[in-house]
């Protein structure tokens, strides 16, 4: 089976499809991989991989245009930029779709797919796919949890006329041949009205049974460990604030927000490693009980952990969920608040404003002093181990294909 991989986004997009790439490759499956110049090297492991789709600088151009031009933006464009769902769908659905369609297209004809796996929210891939009549599936994103398929119908069809494509009238016209996830059914993120998912168990949330590094664990004592991390694509959200893109959710920049995390932190009865996933951070206080670093092994410390403090990105939580530890989100950009409002309605995580270090200490502290997160964010964990296998996913691809 020859399949097309079309991933764009941020590095949480290509670490989701990263497992089910490598679990095709086993299975004797030949993968050609489109994607970002950003996001190529993390698929290095694959003997091709084409850097042809468009950046996050690409998708905004248009609107960053119109911004800068200081002419008055197009009836209602405002008003749909002002929440997830309305810039998902403009965004995903905007005139480079039409420029990723005809970079993949010569690529794909010489290629042949049988299938079509894409990120969550890469619809060129979906008209790739139609112009092809191969079958396709979105592989999980926190960008997809939040893309409307009803909205993104009208601007999607403007793209298909562009690429001499008939219309759809199907509102899950992106989801024609299903969707995966990786989180059981009851814990889902989806904010719309979509298709059921096939589930499967990511091997990473399978167990890591290595034990804290000896000097780690000797600092910590007998205090309960605390996980933060800001994401590893904050230097791409620095790379749009230099463009004066500004921040998507209006939340603080990069370096802000790791100063916040380890004032908060240092308060608690705890002690704290803060990620500052590879950016260099200037001026940060001095903390006994903090270590910042800028790279950690998140699934071995969530292990250890009794609390995550995450920005809010989709693989990171579903790393938590695997590990039974509570959550606490302090909201970057993107779909990131959403998934806090989730956590909390599954009672396992709460939200917290950036707003002051005082704010995120104290939502920090009461869940560390409330046994209960902890008691379901355990369960949580034992329904993601209940999932199918990734060999069940592999095998579901193939009877899409028509293969196996």
């Amino acid at each position: 089976m020859r399949v097309l991989v079309s991933v764009t986004g941020s590095a949480g997009h290509a670490n989701s499809m990263l497992p089910i790439a490598r679990a095709l490759t086993s299975a004797g499956h030949e993968i050609l991989v489109v994607t970002t110049e950003r996001l190529a090297d993390r698929f290095a492991e694959f003997p091709e991989v084409r850097p042809i789709l468009p950046g996050l600088l690409e998708k905004f151009a248009p609107i960053l245009r119109i911004l800068r031009s200081g002419e008055e933006p197009p009836p209602g464009l405002l008003e749909q930029f002002s929440d997830i769902a309305g810039q998902m769908a403009w965004v995903d659905t905007a005139p480079h779709v039409t420029t990723a369609v005809q970079a993949i297209l010569p690529v794909a004809k010489e290629f042949q797919p049988d299938l079509i796996l894409r990120d969550g929210a890469e619809l060129a891939a979906v008209l790739v796919a139609e112009t092809l009549d191969v079958p396709f599936i979105s592989a999980p994103s926190g960008d997809g949890n939040v893309l409307d398929p009803v909205r993104v119908l009208p601007p999607l069809n403007e793209r298909r006329a562009e690429n001499g494509l008939p219309p759809s009238e199907d509102p899950w016209s992106i989801y024609t041949f299903g969707r995966i996830d990786c989180v059981p059914s009851e814990f889902s993120f989806a904010a719309f009205d979509v298709p059921p998912a096939v589930h499967y168990r990511q091997p990473s949330a399978e167990g890591r049974d290595g034990g804290l590094p000896a000097e780690l664990a000797a600092r910590i004592g007998d205090r309960p460990l605390v996980l933060a991390t800001v994401g590893s694509e904050f230097g791409a959200t620095q790379e749009a604030i230099d463009a004066g893109l500004g921040v998507t959710g209006g939340g603080p920049d990069p370096a802000v927000a790791v100063r916040t995390l380890v004032t908060a932190l240092s308060t608690l009865p705890c002690f704290a490693v803060v990620s500052t996933g590879g950016m260099t951070v200037e001026d940060l206080p001095e903390a006994d009980n903090v270590l910042v670093s800028s790279w950690v092994d998140q699934p071995l410390l969530l292990r250890h952990a009794g609390l995550f403090v995450t920005h809010g990105g989709y693989n990171g939580i579903r790393e938590a969920m695997a590990a039974g530890t509570p959550m606490v989100v302090v909201p970057q950009d993107g779909e990131n608040e959403h998934n806090g409002r989730r956590l909390h309605e599954f009672g396992i995580g709460e939200l917290a404003t950036a707003d002051s270090p005082e704010a995120v200490s104290a939502v920090c502290r009461g869940i560390l002093d409330d046994e209960g997160y902890a008691t379901r964010a355990a369960a949580v964990r034992d329904a993601m181990r209940s999932l199918p296998g990734i060999a069940d996913l592999v095998a579901h691809l193939e009877s899409l294909a028509g293969v196996g």
